[in-house]
C-alpha cells in the first residue's frame, strides 16, 4: 500500500482488492473408480497413459466401463488418471472383506513319504475372538495350547455425567489409522445440552464416530476402537475432551498377540504355531487356504488339531497321518491380483537350461501363450536363484503369479499346472462398494483423496451431479465430455457400444 500527500488532507490509499479470484481446478486430473479385469483392489494407483491403465488393470471386461472411460479420459486429453478397482465387500469399512479370490495351484513332487497334514477351507485373513484356542496334538505328543488375544484401545472419561455442553462445541476423535472426526454437539440432539447425560453423548457419538463406538458402563463413558489387536489405535483430543469429560490425552494402544482378531493373517497363525509346536510347520495349500503339516513323513506322522478356533480357521478336528508315498506339495503359485482373469494362467516345470539337476525352469502362460520364463531356478534359500527371490523379486519377477516355497530344498517334478479358483468378487455389489468408507480407505473415498479436493462450488455439468451406478469418475470443472476424436467412438462400436458412457451412469449420447 503506498500513501501519497496531493494536498492539505487529502491522502490516497491503495489497497489490495477484498474479493479473490477463485483458480480453476484442473481437467486433466481425475479420479476413477469401478470394475475391473485385474489390478490391486482398493487402492488407488496413478495412470499416465491408456497403456499404463491397461498394464495394470487388464483390458475391456463384459462387467466393466472403467476401462472404456479410462480409454476416453485420455484420448480426450486427460493425463492423470487415479484408478481404483472395487469389487463387493461384506464390510465396507473393512478393507480385508472384499469377496474377490485369489487363482492358486501348486507344483508338487511324487515318490517319496508325506507329512501328516491338516488342511484348511478358508482362505485368510481369519475372523477370532479374543481368547479363543487352537490345540495341536503331533506325532502322539500331549496336545499343546495355543490362545489367540486381542484388546481395543479405548479411553474413559474421568469425569462423570452430567456435562455442561455448549451448542457449536465438537470433539475430536482419531480411530485407528483413520483421520480426525470431528463429532459437533447441537442443541436439538439433547434434552438440555447444558445437563448432557453420558447415555445422550454416547448416541451423539456413535452417529459420527467411523471404525469405533461409545458406550456407557456403570455411568462412565467410555470410546472404543472396533480393533481387537495391536494395530489398534484410538485418540480423543481437544480443550473439551480435557475439560468437560476428562479423558487422557495422547493416543492409545490396544494389546494382543496379533494385529487385529477380526483379520487375522497366515503369517500371524504361522509364528504362533510353529513357535509353541515343534515338528510343526504352518504353510499355505495349493488354494491359498491354512494348512499345518508335520516335519516328519510317512505312516508314523500324526496331526491333530482342536479348539474353537479351529472353526475360525476352516480346520477340522480329525486326526490326520502321513503316507508311505505319495504327491508332496513343494511350492505354491498365486496370482498376483484376486479375480477370474487368473484361472487362464498356466505354469510349466521344464529340465533346467543349464542341465544342473538340483535347478529347473518355470514358464508363466496365458491363453496358452507362453508370456515368462524363468531358467535355473533353485529350491536352497540361500541360492542366487532362490525361487521365491526370483519370481517375487518386485522389478524382474513376474507380474502374473507370486511363489511361496511350501516343502523346503525339494525339486518339483516336470509338470504343467493351471491357476483356478480366482473370482471377480461381483456377487452383491451395490452402491456402497463404489462409494466406499472413510474406514475402510475404498471405493470413490479413496479416488478422492489421491486426486485431490473437490472443484469449488459452482456451475458444474449436469453428469457430474447424478448419482454414480457401476462405476464413478471424479473430474474437476465444468466442462462436458467431448467426442474430439473419431477414433475413440470407432474403437467404442468396435467393441459393440452404441452409447457413450462415463465409467457407468445413463447414456449420455450415440456414437
Amino acid at each position: 500500500m503506498s500513501r501519497e500527500l496531493l494536498s492539505s488532507k487529502i491522502v490516497v490509499e491503495e489497497e489490495e482488492p477484498r474479493v479473490r479470484g477463485i483458480p480453476s481446478v484442473p481437467t486433466s486430473v481425475a479420479g476413477a473408480v469401478g470394475l475391473a479385469e485385474r489390478g490391486p483392489i482398493g487402492q488407488a494407483v496413478l495412470c499416465t497413459s491408456f497403456e499404463e491403465y491397461q498394464a495394470t488393470f487388464g483390458g475391456f471386461t463384459p462387467d466393466s466401463d472403467l476401462a472404456l472411460a479410462a480409454m476416453g479420459f485420455f484420448e480426450q486429453g486427460g493425463s492423470h488418471l487415479w484408478a481404483v478397482r472395487t469389487v463387493h465387500y461384506e464390510d465396507a469399512s473393512d478393507s480385508e472383506s472384499h469377496t474377490a479370490t485369489r487363482a492358486a495351484a501348486a507344483l508338487t513332487t511324487g515318490g517319496g513319504p508325506t507329512p501328516a497334514a491338516v488342511r484348511g477351507t478358508l482362505r485368510p485373513p481369519f475372523t477370532l475372538g479374543d481368547g479363543q484356542h487352537l490345540e495341536v496334538s503331533a506325532n502322539g505328543a500331549e496336545a499343546v495350547d495355543i490362545v489367540f488375544s486381542g484388546t481395543a484401545a479405548s479411553v474413559s472419561a474421568g469425569r462423570p455425567g452430567p456435562y455442561t455442553l455448549t451448542a457449536g462445541q465438537s470433539l475430536r476423535v482419531r480411530v485407528d489409522a483413520g483421520r480426525d472426526v470431528f463429532i459437533p454437539f447441537l442443541e436439538e440432539s439433547f434434552g438440555d445440552i447444558a445437563q448432557a447425560t453420558a447415555q445422550e453423548v454416547a448416541a451423539v457419538l456413535n452417529a459420527g464416530l467411523v471404525g469405533g463406538r461409545a458406550l456407557v458402563e456403570d455411568g462412565v463413558l467410555r470410546i472404543a476402537s472396533d480393533t481387537q489387536g495391536a494395530a489398534s489405535r484410538l485418540e480423543v483430543g481437544d480443550e473439551v475432551a480435557g475439560d468437560v469429560f476428562g479423558f487422557p490425552g495422547g493416543p492409545q494402544v490396544g494389546s494382543g498377540n496379533v494385529q487385529s482378531l477380526r483379520a487375522v493373517e497366515l503369517a500371524e497363525v504361522r509364528a504362533l504355531v510353529e513357535a509353541a509346536v515343534a515338528g510343526v510347520r504352518v504353510a499355505p495349500s495349493s488354494l491359498g487356504a491354512l494348512q499345518l503339516l508335520t516335519q516328519s513323513t510317512g505312516p508314523g506322522a500324526s496331526l491333530r488339531v482342536q479348539g474353537d478356533a479351529a472353526s475360525g480357521l476352516g480346520l477340522d478336528a480329525m486326526l490326520h497321518t502321513g503316507d508311505a508315498s505319495g504327491d508332496i506339495d513343494v511350492l505354491l503359485l498365486e496370482a498376483k491380483d484376486a479375480g477370474a482373469y487368473a484361472n487362464r494362467i498356466e505354469v510349466e516345470v521344464r529340465p533346467a537350461t543349464n542341465g544342473a539337476p538340483d535347478t529347473f525352469d518355470v514358464l508363466v502362460l496365458e491363453d496358452g501363450a507362453y508370456r515368462e520364463s524363468f531358467p535355473n531356478l533353485s529350491s536352497a534359500r540361500g541360492d542366487a536363484r532362490y525361487v521365491e527371490s526370483v519370481l517375487n523379486d518386485e522389478r524382474t519377477g513376474s507380474t502374473y503369479v507370486r511363489a511361496f516355497m511350501v516343502q523346503p530344498d525339494a525339486i518339483p517334478d516336470e509338470q504343467t499346472v493351471a491357476l483356478a479358483g480366482g473370482a471377480d468378487g461381483l456377487v452383491g455389489l451395490d452402491d456402497t462398494d463404489f462409494i466406499g468408507s472413510e474406514a475402510g480407505r475404498s471405493g470413490l473415498l479413496r479416488a478422492r483423496r489421491s486426486a485431490g479436493p473437490l472443484p469449488s462450488p459452482g456451475a458444474r455439468a449436469r453428469h457430474a451431479r447424478r448419482p454414480q451406478r457401476h462405476g464413478a469418475l471424479l473430474r474437476g470443472g465444468a466442462r462436458r465430455p467431448r467426442l474430439r476424436h473419431p477414433r475413440f467412438a470407432r474403437g467404442l462400436q468396435r467393441h459393440g457400444h452404441r452409447l457413450l458412457r462415463l465409467a457407468g451412469g445413463r447414456p449420455r449420447r450415440p456414437l
